[in-house]
């Protein structure tokens, strides 16, 4: 970023290709539509570049960009919901240039031999933790996100949502506690959440 500042175009070109498939499945998750998700990561790269004289070093980089893409995301669901279109509408698929670790469906069920019995019931969980997901409130979401989609800690987290760490805390445990409570009926008897 600091080559970016510098008004080094090929810096710049590295740092787009190096973060732009972690925004893109952060905004997706954020916004649930892929079109509008792809036109808010060019948006944000956009603004980092034109506000690249105002970066700071004072956190890592990757916190100030998730906080350029928490603005865009927020500034466009105020849009969007004075529409009458519903924005948050259901994934199906899986997310794209999803490229940190496991994601968060792959982390509830481990990989087991592949019988088709068992990669159908695989395939249904992650779609039913999807939506439990997509359903939290978008606070509670996004922090899910940044949290188990992208590692961050709480502190990082708290710099991006304008939060404290504590406060953080306490939306990450409220949100846990809503997926558990959409979770339970499948994990105790096998019955699709409501």
């Amino acid at each position: 970023m600091l080559s970016v500042q510098a008004d080094d175009p090929l810096a710049f070109e590295q740092l787009m290709q190096r973060n732009q498939s972690r925004v893109a499945a952060f905004l997706l998750r954020l916004v649930g539509n892929q079109q509008l998700a792809e036109d808010l990561t060019q948006e944000v790269f956009m603004r980092v570049y034109q506000h690249r004289a105002t970066y700071r070093q004072e956190a890592r980089f990757t916190t100030w960009l998730y906080r350029v893409a928490h603005n865009v995301a927020y500034n466009a669901l105020r849009a969007k919901s004075r529409r009458p279109e519903a924005l948050f509408s259901g994934v199906s698929k899986r997310y794209p240039g999803e490229t940190t670790g496991l994601g968060f469906e792959e982390s509830v069920m481990a990989q087991t031999n592949a019988t088709p019995t068992r990669q159908i019931a695989k395939v249904e969980l992650q779609q039913i933790v999807r939506d439990a997901v997509e359903k939290l409130p978008p606070r509670q979401r996004e922090a899910i996100v940044l949290s188990r989609f992208n590692g961050m800690s709480y502190q990082e987290i708290a710099d991006v949502m304008n939060m404290t760490p504590q406060a953080v805390k306490s939306l990450l445990c409220r949100a846990r506690l809503n997926l558990k409570e959409a979770l339970t009926p499948y994990v105790e008897d096998g019955r699709t959440p409501s």
